[in-house]
């Protein structure tokens, strides 16, 4: 593995308005779950994660924001080669609570999915960006060399459970692993309950507290279709989120 930012080689390339925030990426066989058909959830959810998060940063600075809750519904999975176009607007606009709306489509204006995300400024208040700091959109590096879990490092175990650790150019603004890496632990944690291959149709994230030390632990329970997932950072012995994933 690398020193370059997996995240940055998911290929979004964005662009930063007053209130809202654009992006464009394309679906690549790397990026795609088991069976290799169709986009994880996990992917859309870091591709909004990051685009409305740069959003918050501007709107929310010099306090660093932090992800509170996260929920993709997919309407329409994209699949490899698909070209997929982002829009990021504010829904609520509080002292210390942004809320974002993302909408991702792909060729034609068909709509792919739809994300909420919640953010609010780090409680820590040595969380502050550096005097003078300016906001800046970061570049992707590249494609991904391998697929996005092995990329990662994440390691799955007994049938349920999975986990990533908290390494360079995976972890957010204030340090702690990033949301998209929560949610493909959690992710795997789920397909790892099934024999067959399968694709989540939604996801939905409540960040606890931030995953300061690592790794993320993700264990899931299987109700019928469903997943319910608890994430613990096992560094801090502390419940760090929860989720709840529904596959077709």
């Amino acid at each position: 593995m690398t020193d370059a930012s997996p995240i940055l080689e998911l290929g979004l390339h964005m662009e930063l308005g007053e209130d809202v925030a654009l992006g464009q990426a394309e679906a690549v066989p790397e990026m795609c779950g088991p069976g290799g058909s169709a986009l994880r959830t996990s992917i859309l959810a870091t591709w909004a994660d990051v685009l409305t998060g740069s959003l918050a940063v501007v709107l929310m600075g010099p306090r660093i924001p932090i992800t509170l809750d996260l929920q993709v519904e997919v309407v329409e999975p994209a699949a490899p080669g698909d070209a997929i176009s982002l829009e990021g607007t504010v829904l609520k606009r509080g002292r210390s609570v942004l809320v974002c709306e993302t909408r991702l489509r792909g060729a034609g204006g068909s709509l792919v999915a739809i994300v909420h995300t919640t953010f609010m400024v780090s409680p820590d208040p040595r969380h502050v960006f550096p005097e003078g700091y300016r906001p800046s959109v970061p570049a992707p590096t590249g494609r991904l060399p391998v697929p996005f879990a092995e990329r990662v490092g994440c390691v799955v175990g007994p049938p349920g459970t999975a986990e990533v650790a908290r390494q360079t150019g995976g972890t957010n603004a204030a340090g702690a692993i990033g949301g998209g890496m929560v949610a493909l632990a959690a992710e795997e944690a789920a397909f790892s309950l099934f024999d067959d291959p399968r694709f989540h149709q939604a996801m939905v994230i409540r960040y606890l507290r931030p995953f300061n030390h690592g790794p993320a632990q993700a264990v899931a329970e299987r109700h019928g279709e469903s997943c319910l997932v608890r994430v613990t950072d096992v560094g801090a012995q502390k419940l760090g989120a929860v989720a709840t994933l529904r596959p077709i």
